[in-house]
C-alpha cells in the first residue's frame, strides 16, 4: 500500500510559547508526542487494524516530525493509510491541517474547529467504500453464474475475493494516476 510523505516549511513570526502552542495543537488531535532534542519534536500516532474502518483520515496511524531552527519550523508529514485506500487521496486535507497549524501559530486563530476538509474526506471515503461495493457485488454476480454454469463450488467466494482486491487496487492505482497528473 502507497504511504503518504511531504515536507513543509513554516515561518514563525513570534516564538512566544511555540513549544506549548505546538503541543496543544496536536495533543488536540490525540497525537503523543516524543521529544528528540531541545528542537525535534515527533507527535505520532500508532497504526491499528480498525484504520480500515475509521473514517477520519486524521486519525490514521501517522508521524509528524517538526524541527525548529531560528524562525522557521520544517514539518515532515508521513501517514502510513489505513491498508485499503491510498492517503495520497487526502494530500488537500493533510495539507489543510498544517496550514491551521500554521494560523494558529502566527495568526493566533482558533482551531478548536475541526478542519475544514473533513466532511469532504469523509464524503470521499463513503465514494470510494460504495464503489468496493459495488465490485464485489459485481464479483458475486459473475462468480455466481460462473459457478452455475460449471457445476464447480467455490468459484463464487473466489470471484468476490478477486473483485474485492482487483477493484481496490484499480481504485488507488487510479487516485496516484490522477494525483501524478494534477500536480
Amino acid at each position: 500500500m502507497d504511504f503518504y510523505r511531504k515536507s513543509f516549511e513554516l515561518i514563525v513570526e513570534n516564538q512566544y510559547d511555540l513549544e506549548q502552542k505546538l503541543t496543544q495543537y496536536f495533543e488536540l488531535y490525540n497525537f503523543k508526542l516524543n521529544r528528540e532534542s531541545s528542537d525535534t519534536y515527533t507527535f505520532f500516532k500508532k497504526s491499528s487494524l480498525l484504520d480500515g474502518w475509521n473514517m477520519n483520515p486524521l486519525d490514521w496511524g501517522s508521524t509528524i516530525t517538526v524541527i525548529h531552527t531560528s524562525d522557521i519550523l520544517k514539518i515532515t508529514y508521513y501517514v502510513a493509510g489505513n491498508m485499503q485506500i491510498t492517503p495520497i487521496a487526502f494530500e488537500k486535507l493533510f495539507s489543510e491541517f498544517i496550514n491551521n497549524l500554521n494560523l494558529f501559530i502566527n495568526g493566533n486563530q482558533s482551531f478548536t474547529q475541526s478542519n475544514s476538509l473533513d466532511a469532504l474526506a469523509k464524503q470521499k471515503l463513503a465514494k470510494y467504500y460504495l464503489k468496493v461495493l459495488l465490485g464485489v457485488t459485481f464479483g458475486f454476480i459473475v462468480g455466481f453464474f460462473i459457478e452455475n454454469l460449471t457445476g464447480t463450488h467455490y468459484l463464487k467466494t473466489i470471484c468476490v475475493f478477486l473483485s474485492f482486491f482487483g477493484t481496490i487496487k484499480l481504485l488507488n492505482h487510479n487516485i496516484i494516476i490522477n494525483q501524478a497528473v494534477s500536480d
